[in-house]
C-alpha cells in the first residue's frame, strides 16, 4: 500500500494550508490527520473523501494515491487507415 499521508501533506502544503487548518475545515481530527501523514496508518475511504475537496483533489485521485484504484491512463488515438 502506498503512503497516502505523504501525498496529503504535500497537497496541503501546495495549497498553503496547515494540517491543523485542513483538520478544522474537513472535520477530521488533527491527531488522526497527524498519524496519517506520519504513515502510522492508512485512512478510511470516507476520510479521504472528506479531505479531497479541501485539497482540490478528486476522491478518485486520493484512492489512486492510497493504492486502491489503478491510475487512469489516457486512451491512445487509433491510427487512421489509408
Amino acid at each position: 500500500m502506498k503512503h497516502v499521508g505523504k501525498f496529503v501533506l504535500r497537497a496541503a502544503k501546495e495549497k498553503g494550508m496547515s494540517l491543523r487548518a485542513l483538520a478544522r475545515e474537513s472535520g477530521v481530527s488533527n491527531s488522526y490527520l497527524s498519524q496519517v501523514t506520519r504513515g502510522l496508518f492508512t485512512p478510511a475511504p470516507d476520510v479521504l473523501i472528506k479531505l479531497s475537496p479541501h485539497l482540490g483533489i478528486t476522491p478518485e485521485k486520493m484512492f489512486e494515491e492510497a493504492g486502491w484504484l489503478k491510475p487512469k491512463t489516457p486512451k491512445r488515438a487509433k491510427a487512421k487507415k489509408k
